[in-house]
């Protein structure tokens, strides 16, 4: 398996990353697939406002891995993936994909904080398809002129920066992103095209966003401001597994609020009291460690706080009903 670990808020240099990693050179900002690893390209997209995108479209001839790794900064990154997975090995000794075999379509729009790990897998003989966008806080604040769904947005992006949210990619979604990744004609009517459906895809999913948290559950009535202050304990309280969580009174000082406020509040929006958060981000962190096959079992008990194996096995069990060494 070829493993890329990156951690990049623009997209120019992060695919130039990409083409080192894979020992190959960009080509008008275009990263076309080495033939050993497999076919089709990574082009980099600039939108208006100064947003960057990346388009993929691509057939992978070995196990592939991204590795998001997270840095402490407020960015997102918005995509619209497609991909077709072998259900057996479709790849001959030509790295030629093999005809009728069976393929398993996925498709998803995620939402990612760049504040979180996560893991992007292909395996050998998947077909990708995808629509990345990077944007900002203050990028966010200039497209979101409405006022009512600027503040309905922004609350929803503020409950969701600690977690890779997604849904599944319908019929328009779709359609879109065929429409961006085999647009075909002169180069100014191709980056015509791949703005507007981009925008479209941004658009769409915001307006959806916004009808979906104004129409059905979204009734978390506390300030944007004091989310944002919650935002920031929550990042505290998890920015090290290793280290005994911080106790309520110091994470309610931090929030300039009391304890029990700081409770209700962390629970109401989070949806578990804040030592249970931790737990599940705890085993989550340790879960992925185990999946990238880097880390012994006890190295990431000690990673995530378990000196005694046996309680990190029992902790692991009862989160996943799986030992941490069936993982490996």
């Amino acid at each position: 398996m070829i493993e890329i670990d990156y951690s990049f808020t623009n997209y120019s240099e992060m695919l130039q990353f990409f083409a080192t990693s894979l020992k190959v050179k960009l080509k008008n900002n275009v990263l076309h697939l080495p033939e050993a690893i497999g076919s089709g390209y990574m082009k980099l997209i600039e939108l208006p406002n100064g947003l960057q995108g990346i388009i993929s479209d691509y057939t992978v001839f070995t196990d592939l891995r991204f590795n998001w790794q997270k840095i402490n900064q407020d960015c997102f990154i918005l995509r619209f993936d497609e991909a077709n997975i072998p259900d057996v090995p479709t790849v001959n000794n030509f790295n030629e994909i093999m005809p009728g075999c069976a393929m398993q379509v996925r498709s998803a729009v995620f939402l990612a904080s760049t504040r979180f790990d996560w893991i992007f897998i292909c395996k050998k003989g998947t077909i990708v398809k995808g629509v990345n966008i990077l944007f900002t806080k203050e990028w966010l604040e200039q497209f979101l002129k409405v006022e009512n769904v600027g503040d309905i947005i922004r609350k929803y992006l503020n409950l969701r920066i600690t977690a890779l949210n997604h849904e599944p990619m319908d019929v328009e979604y779709k359609r879109l992103l065929n429409e961006i990744v085999h647009v075909n004609g002169e180069a100014d009517y191709e980056t015509m095209i791949i703005q507007n459906r981009v925008m479209l895809l941004l658009e769409r999913f915001f307006t959806r966003t916004y009808y979906k948290m104004s129409d059905m559950h979204f009734n978390v009535k506390l300030s944007n401001e004091v989310i944002s202050r919650l935002s920031n304990v929550e990042s505290e309280l998890i920015k090290d597994f290793s280290a005994m969580p911080k106790s309520i009174a110091e994470l309610a000082k931090m929030a300039a609020m009391s304890p029990s406020k700081l409770k209700n509040s962390f629970k109401e929006i989070y949806g578990l009291p804040v030592y249970q958060y931790f737990q599940k981000k705890r085993m989550h962190k340790a879960k992925l460690m185990l999946v990238s096959q880097k880390y012994s079992v006890r190295e990431v008990g000690m990673e995530v706080g378990y000196s005694n194996l046996s309680n990190f096995a029992k902790a692991f069990k009862k989160s996943f009903d799986q030992l941490p060494s069936d993982l490996l």
